[in-house]
């Protein structure tokens, strides 16, 4: 799948890029990024950011997560021609992390790159593992399964593996968002982009919680907002309570959490195949 053919499909959605969701989480994710610059400066740092609008790699970090939040099947959000894939979500929005990764081992700070490159370690075995249990209560990895539901009829198992990937997908996202001890700077022209990825990440965890308050049919603007809020603020207390904590002790803890994640997947790929074969 190309940028071309994503593209064409928000051509009957325009809204979807320009206003919501992509043009509203933009515009967040921009002012975000004003706000923590000011607040760098006033601390008695003295670098200028170098704005993403004259910058063609700052140019492409912003772009590519705009065209993902775009993407994403939020209520009320203009419908697409066809389903997108969580991976090719998850692709758009960690361009700018890519970029911000070869930007600091090729320049001056290859240890903040290291870090950041362990980050990553850290945060995609969960989030792999936590999509692939999500998607055996939905039989599917479009983003868009993240909204469905089992309903009442579904197996308690099928249930079961749903909230166990949602609950997995949360629990995976302080080293996929670098905050608490995985917390790490950003390059000054590439700040709009990785807030705005942040802010992606942060919806499409959010899916599940949103879905629950809006399975009656009703798109009410504070039950699409409440979820990605109070998840937006319970990321910031746990990064307040921990940013001063070894990223190495956390790491280990993810390597557990890994492990426990596997051997669910293992025991529900087993309970599906010893329900198919009988």
């Amino acid at each position: 799948m190309t940028i071309t053919e994503l593209l064409s499909f928000l051509g009957l959605a325009w809204s979807r890029l320009l206003l919501f969701p992509g043009g509203v989480c933009l515009l967040i994710a921009v002012w975000l990024a004003e706000v923590f610059e000011q607040r760098r400066m006033l601390h008695g740092f003295v670098s200028l950011p170098t704005s993403w609008l004259t910058s063609p790699r700052a140019t492409s970090a912003v772009a590519l997560p705009w065209l993902g939040v775009a993407l994403l099947p939020l209520p009320g959000a203009v419908a697409l021609s066809r389903p997108i894939d969580l991976a090719v979500l998850i692709a758009l929005l960690e361009w700018p992390r890519l970029l911000a990764i070869a930007a600091d081992l090729q320049g001056g700070d290859r240890w903040r790159g290291v870090q950041r490159l362990a980050a990553a370690l850290n945060g995609y075995p969960p989030l792999i593992l936590a999509a692939l249990l999500a998607s055996m209560g939905t039989g599917t990895l479009e983003v868009a399964g993240l909204l469905r539901i089992p309903d009442n009829g579904a197996p308690l198992q099928q249930t079961a593996w749903f909230w166990l990937g949602a609950g997995a997908l949360i629990l995976a996202l302080p080293p996929l968002l670098e905050i608490g001890p995985f917390a790490l700077d950003a390059p000054d022209d590439l700040r709009p982009g990785m807030r705005l990825r942040k802010l992606g990440i942060i919806l499409i965890a959010a899916l599940p919680g949103i879905a629950s308050l809006t399975r009656d049919g009703t798109d009410d603007w504070w039950r699409i907002a409440l979820p990605p809020l109070a998840l937006g603020g319970s990321l910031w207390v746990l990064h307040r309570s921990t940013r001063h904590q070894s990223a190495r002790r956390w790491a280990q803890i993810y390597l557990g959490y890994d492990l426990l994640l596997l051997l669910a997947l293992l025991t529900a790929g087993l309970l599906a195949l010893q329900a198919r074969l009988a």
